[in-house]
């Protein structure tokens, strides 16, 4: 229920859309800090409440602009270097923990550095802003999202191309939620952290929910998941290429999207690619 109010907030105006994303998230991290600052973890119970509200929810915050853009690299160096999504999350997670742990320490010791916590305080802290660094992850990934991956602007498409390949006209049930006047050809979804990317051949609209969610809305159009983070309609496929090992379709909007070794095959044996 709060997940579908959520997505009816998000504007249709793409100018817009990163701030809202954004604030959505923030309004999260606001939620979990004041959960924080009730329980009083890491010996704050002791704080009066307020004050304690106050510190968890503004640490909270600043532990998001800390470790968001860190896990956005992490995923990079996941699809760059091919290495396991846990590792890649471990990466940042002990990277964004250590500014995150200076911050903390520096407020500890009366917004004055202690040359003290560089010793035998310096780790334990280090270790518990980690931990609640995972830990928020975690509960996001499960939140909203089961898959992660790299998402690809919208090229310019041809029109001459259009011409030639006329678009089905299929409403889906996942139509609801997007914008009156989206077209009704549906091309690809794609993982954008929390959210699935929407594309038609000249729109694209980003909803707040998980790619295991939003597949089975696409039906009657018929697609399959080609990668971790993308999903196609058949009859948005126009060619497919190799570069080396790496295999691409091409989409009619122009749309290059890589298709996993473990899906390749199934493509072939369906005759969606020579």
């Amino acid at each position: 229920m709060l997940k579908d109010k959520m997505e009816t907030i998000l504007p249709t105006d793409k100018t817009n859309l990163t701030g809202r994303l954004i604030a959505v998230e923030v309004f999260i991290m606001a939620a979990i800090g004041l959960v924080m600052g009730f329980l009083g973890p890491f010996g704050t119970y002791v704080m009066p409440l307020g004050w304690r509200l106050a510190y968890w929810v503004l640490f909270i915050i600043i532990g998001y602009a800390i470790f968001r853009p860190i896990s956005i690299c992490a995923v990079w160096l996941q699809d760059a270097i091919a290495i396991p999504k846990w590792v890649a999350v471990l990466i940042g997670t002990a990277i964004a923990a250590l500014p995150m742990t200076f911050l903390v320490g520096f407020a500890m010791a009366g917004m004055r550095f202690d040359p003290a916590f560089m010793g035998s305080r310096f780790l334990p802290l280090y270790l518990q802003c980690a931990a609640l660094g995972f830990g928020i992850y975690m509960m996001m990934e499960l939140l909203f999202r089961t898959n992660r991956g790299t998402g690809t602007p919208i090229d310019s498409h041809s029109e001459a191309q259009e011409a030639e390949r006329p678009q089905p006209v299929i409403r889906t049930v996942l139509h609801k939620r997007l914008p009156i006047g989206f077209p009704d050809s549906i091309l690809a979804l794609s993982v954008e952290d929390h959210y699935v990317r929407v594309h038609a051949s000249d729109q694209n609209e980003m909803l707040l929910m998980r790619m295991r969610d939003a597949i089975p809305e696409t039906q009657p159009i018929e697609g399959m998941q080609v990668h971790r983070g993308w999903w196609v309609a058949k009859h948005a496929i126009t060619e497919s290429r190799r570069e080396g090992r790496n295999l691409k379709i091409i989409l009619a909007n122009g749309l290059e999207i890589p298709v996993s070794r473990s899906y390749a095959g199934t493509l072939k044996q369906m005759g969606w690619i020579d």
